[in-house]
C-alpha cells in the first residue's frame, strides 16, 4: 500500500560488532604505545596493522548495511544485500496463527541489550530479526501488530 505507514526501520546493532571494533581499537592503541615509547617499527608493518584495523571497521559497517528490517502496520519488509538486493514481505495477517514468537539473547547480549527475534510460522512466513537493540520492545511490537491485524484493525504505535 502506498499510504502504509512505516513504524520502525531496524539494522543490526553496532554493539553486535563489538569484537571488530575492539580489535581495531587494540591495534591502533598498540601502534600508538609503540610510537610513544620510541620503538622503531617498519613502515610495512605499520601499514599492515593500520590496514587490518581499517578492514575490521569497514567490514563491520558494510555488514550492517547488508540487511534491514522495515516494520509497517501490516507487514515486515526484510531487505538483504547491497548491490543485488533481495526483499521479502511478511504480512501479519497470516502470522495470526504463528505457533512461536521467541527472543534469543546470550549473556553478553543481555548486558548490551541486543538480541534476535524469531518468528516461526508456516513455510515462508518464518523469519528472524537479528542482533537488534531493545529486542524485547521489538518482540512486543510485533505481537501487538499480529494481534491487531488478526482482528482486522490497524494500529497506531506509541513511541
Amino acid at each position: 500500500m502506498a499510504d502504509e505507514k512505516v513504524l520502525l526501520v531496524l539494522r543490526r546493532s553496532r554493539k553486535s560488532y563489538s569484537i571488530e571494533y575492539a580489535c581495531a581499537a587494540f591495534l591502533i592503541i598498540l601502534l600508538l604505545i609503540l610510537f610513544a615509547r620510541g620503538t622503531v617499527v617498519a613502515k610495512s608493518i605499520v601499514s599492515v596493522v593500520i590496514g587490518i584495523a581499517v578492514l575490521a571497521l569497514v567490514s563491520a559497517e558494510v555488514a550492517r548495511l547488508f540487511s534491514s528490517y522495515t516494520i509497517t502496520q501490516q507487514k515486515v519488509i526484510i531487505t538483504k544485500g547491497l548491490i543485488k538486493k533481495q526483499t521479502k514481505n511478511v504480512h501479519f495477517i497470516p502470522l495470526g496463527f504463528v505457533p512461536e514468537i521467541n527472543l534469543k539473547q546470550g549473556r553478553i547480549q543481555r548486558l548490551l541489550n541486543i538480541g534476535t527475534v524469531f518468528i516461526h510460522g508456516s513455510g515462508e512466513n518464518s523469519f528472524e530479526i537479528k542482533d537488534v537493540d531493545n529486542p524485547q520492545r521489538i518482540l512486543e511490537l510485533i505481537e501487538e501488530l499480529i494481534e491487531k491485524n488478526r482482528r482486522g484493525g490497524l494500529m497506531s504505535v506509541k513511541e
